[in-house]
């Protein structure tokens, strides 16, 4: 979908709810001419592979990512984010910059005319469209959190306590982690492809329980500075419109 007609699908869409592809991500910003179902990120791949590894070398690597990601600063990324309904091919990828922040935040800066962000700042999301001049506010309960890469963020004995964990080797030092909830509610997996050696995540895959998977690519890892509370609490322009679920 070009750009043009992107933009045109958006500015006719339902009026905002969270975009169910976010990281909660999953915000639900419908669009008219996008028939994309909610979702938002979830892995198909605990599926298909048996459990080859012991919780303690899944936690092995788990450790790895949160040290790789839980630095007394931020770490940024560039990210590819696709996303699959089920029973239907990818949407057009969007692409854009991903910030972490220790101990939970989270910013979604878009590529594009649009001027999409979304941010989490421990407890509420936020998604700010600026050609709509609107912002979405949403409080997340615990199963949404489950949604956002903030997992690079948890420690190891506290996805063990909700996962069961299965570790895969697929190749040039790539391990995958597939995490399963224990209990029904959240995701039903998440995917993570990560350099074994350092931790840095190079691809999350979600999937959620009606089989819409969302698929993040992240390059270009940097860690930095701390950001300021307002990078991930948005105070929008003046004249925007605010909508709150």
């Amino acid at each position: 979908m070009n750009t043009h007609v992107r933009a045109h699908a958006h500015r006719n869409a339902a009026p905002a709810t969270l975009d169910a592809r976010l990281p909660l991500f999953t915000f639900k910003e419908r669009r008219a001419k996008r028939a994309e179902s909610l979702v938002l990120f979830l892995c198909f791949f605990s599926l298909l592979f048996p459990s080859e590894a012991n919780s303690s070398s899944s936690s092995s690597i788990l450790a790895k990512i949160r040290t790789a990601y839980g630095t007394p600063g931020s770490v940024s990324s560039t990210f590819v984010q696709t996303y699959a309904p089920a029973g239907f091919a990818e949407t057009a990828p969007e692409t854009g910059k991903l910030v972490l922040q220790a101990p939970d935040r989270v910013r979604f800066d878009y590529d594009g005319p649009e001027g999409k962000v979304f941010t989490f700042d421990g407890t509420t999301a936020r998604q700010y469209v600026a050609a709509d001049r609107q912002l979405v506010v949403r409080k997340l309960a615990p199963g949404d959190r489950e949604r956002l890469p903030i997992v690079f963020l948890e420690s190891a004995e506290a996805l063990l306590a909700r996962y069961d964990a299965a570790e895969k080797a697929v190749d040039n030092g790539i391990v995958e982690v597939v995490l399963t909830p224990k209990k029904p509610g959240g995701p039903k997996s998440i995917s993570l492809l990560a350099l074994a050696a350092t931790g840095e995540v190079k691809r999350l895959i979600l999937l959620d329980a009606a089989g819409n998977r969302t698929t993040f690519t992240f390059t270009q890892k940097i860690s930095g500075a701390k950001r300021p509370d307002s990078d991930f609490a948005l105070s929008p322009p003046e004249g925007t419109k605010i909508l709150t679920e």
